[in-house]
């Protein structure tokens, strides 16, 4: 059990003994910073409560294959989260380490986001995506075969597939809405409530804390009365932004930062690096080089909301991606003013108005000029 979960003994002794006991509750929260194990041990927990052996990693029965390979159809993943770096990484490695490991390694990352597209979640939504069908069906169908190929396969011809997985995950990552669709919440409610029992149901709600409040009302139906045989679970590396109702129906798991010494030990042993020793800046190595560029512009953004002059340089955020990628270092940047100064008495309204931001351009479809500049000039009104 939690075989996969790695420098985080207290969270996985307290999880081992909640689910082997039957005591883990229907709705539960994992919380902490970025980059803790929180997502790896949600879909582990999944994998425990389908399994009907030992529960052992390696454990060869049928649910626990296919949650393995997350492709169990009864769970579902949604939420907003860049896959796309995980991907590029375990591309990387497979690229240079061609194994069954390595292959299985993106096969997970690739299914991390090709999960948040299953046809329930878009059910009566289907045009939003129906631009990028071609680029999805082509995409699963490529992750299927990663697994079934010759696992000693190489040269030209293989890298041009991973190539092509890469370019297809950074093509359809564009389609992934930026915080989570009350429309979503709702057909989980109702799969959860009428699907054919038997196996254990398992939905996880990544990235909680984008969660606008339209969607948080529908899952406070849904965690007030959650239907049998089904646990819910909120990934969050925010927990403060969380409505306290939702807060108030949920057993929270705790996670704390990993050392860096510890973070160095997991990407030498998944991912074969030997300099670098932090996970955070590992994965922005394969952010497309725009994590550093997204950063600069957030800070220009912040300082020249002070002198009311609009930066040019905001015509370089042209569609939604962007326009996420953006309001995500505005959010970082935010933070870190408000530690510096012990709290923040306009910490409340910044929250509301990234996060308006993030409800206008997903929901209404605004232009992204013209919620920056609205955002511009709400966040010059404060001292």
């Amino acid at each position: 059990m939690y075989e996969n979960l790695l420098y985080q003994k207290e969270i996985v002794t307290q999880l081992k003994h909640d689910v082997s006991s039957g005591a883990l509750p229907p709705a539960i929260l994992f919380s902490g910073q970025a980059m803790s194990g929180k997502l790896t041990a949600a879909l582990e927990t999944a994998r425990l409560l389908s399994c009907r052996e030992s529960g052992a990693w390696q454990c060869s029965c049928r649910l626990c294959v296919q949650h393995r390979e997350l492709s169990h159809s009864r769970s579902i993943l949604t939420g907003p989260r860049n896959m796309t770096p995980e991907i590029a990484a375990a591309a990387n490695l497979l690229r240079q380490e061609v194994s069954s490991s390595s292959r299985f390694l993106l096969t997970r990352a690739l299914r991390k986001l090709l999960r948040r597209f299953d046809p329930l979640l878009w059910e009566g939504n289907e045009k939003k995506i129906s631009a990028v069908m071609p680029v999805l069906e082509r995409l699963a169908e490529n992750t299927d075969n990663l697994l079934s190929e010759d696992a000693s396969a190489a040269g030209k011809k293989f890298d041009k597939k991973l190539d092509t997985l890469v370019e297809d995950s950074l093509t359809l990552q564009k389609y992934l809405p930026s915080i989570l669709p009350v429309a979503q919440v709702r057909n989980i409610n109702a799969w959860a409530a009428h699907s054919a029992g038997g196996e254990h149901k398992t939905v996880v709600f990544d990235s909680a804390e984008r969660i606008p409040p339209a969607a948080g009302n529908a899952l406070l139906k849904f965690l007030e009365e959650p239907p049998p045989d089904t646990t819910i679970i909120l990934v969050t590396k925010r927990k403060s932004l969380l409505l306290p109702t939702i807060v108030s129906r949920l057993r929270d798991y705790a996670f704390r930062s990993r050392l860096p010494t510890e973070e160095q030990e997991i990407l030498r042993r998944v991912f074969r690096e030997k300099e670098c020793t932090s996970l955070t800046e590992y994965f922005q190595e394969w952010s497309a080089g725009t994590d550093e560029q997204i950063r600069a512009l957030a800070e220009r953004f912040m300082e020249s909301a002070r002198t009311g002059l609009y930066p040019q340089e905001m015509s370089t955020i042209k569609d939604s991606m962007d326009f996420t990628a953006l309001l995500d270092a505005l959010d970082c940047i935010l933070q870190e003013k408000w530690r510096a100064k012990g709290g923040n008495s306009s910490r409340g309204k910044e929250i509301a108005w990234l996060r308006e931001a993030r409800n206008r351009a997903e929901n209404l479809n605004i232009p992204v000029n013209m919620l920056l500049r609205h955002l511009h000039l709400s966040l010059g009104t404060l001292p």
